[in-house]
């Protein structure tokens, strides 16, 4: 069921990777689960943000049955986020060293022809049909907000006072909103990155290692090379599915 591959950096200036990142197949399903996660809180709080809802989801996907309906398979995965974002919250209230901590979640599931995706934060999900790029994906951001609602253009997002303030993440309360899209129509390409890649090259730059005739794996390792390239200014996280 096509090919895939994912990497995680900690760029060139931040002293810690807190992004993660996981491709794994439910084997009596095969169905895939790909996750990007980047963790927030500063030093050791946001990777383990990030390790602890990848770890809790992961394992209860493995678990999981199979189901015909991509509605059953939505509930099941949005229990297991749900936990997730407790066990964080949980942690972070009673543990003054990961006080405040949290992860954005952008996550996809590979069910026959139709892909499930659940969204927390601003991780990104992009796919490909002939020669572009589309974001799948909205960025949970209060300058996204901003632009939404018509206060601000769209070119002033980049260069916002406020553009890093995310809106909603995993874990920083007792509950989450998740949002949570079904695509039905097979997909030739599907990316779930970090801000750390997408910051520091374009749509059109990633698009172009996409279009490569490269392994998946290759592309990967370019396009982390070319972000930190760029500057890497930030943790680095993406997985790459191609049929």
């Amino acid at each position: 069921m096509g090919t895939y591959s994912f990497r995680t950096d900690c760029g060139m200036v931040r002293p810690i990777n807190e992004d993660n990142v996981s491709i794994v197949e439910n084997k009596e399903s095969g169905d895939i689960l790909m996750m990007v996660l980047d963790g927030m809180g500063g030093h050791s709080k946001g990777e383990k943000a990030s390790s602890l809802a990848l770890n809790i989801i992961t394992e209860r996907f493995i678990k999981m049955k199979k189901y015909r309906s991509i509605r059953r398979i939505k509930a099941y995965i949005i229990k297991a986020i749900k936990k997730a974002n407790r066990e964080i919250n949980i942690l972070g209230t009673n543990n003054m060293e990961y006080h405040e901590m949290g992860t954005t979640l952008i996550l996809v599931i590979l069910h026959g022809n139709k892909v499930l995706m659940c969204n927390v934060g601003d991780s990104r999900l992009y796919t490909t049909i002939g020669n572009n790029i589309y974001q799948l994906s909205e960025d949970q951001t209060y300058v996204q907000f901003l632009y939404r609602v018509g206060k601000i253009k769209k070119e002033d997002m980049a260069i916002h006072p406020k553009r890093h303030v995310l809106m909603n993440a995993l874990g920083t309360y007792p509950s989450v909103s998740i949002v949570t899209k079904v695509f039905k129509k097979p997909m030739e390409k599907i990316l779930l990155c970090s801000d750390g890649l997408y910051n520091m090259l374009s749509d059109n730059d990633i698009n172009i290692v996409l279009q490569m005739k490269l392994t998946t794996e290759e592309k990967v390792r370019i396009l982390v090379r070319r972000a930190n390239d760029n500057g890497g200014m930030d943790n680095i996280a993406i997985a790459l599915w191609e049929a």
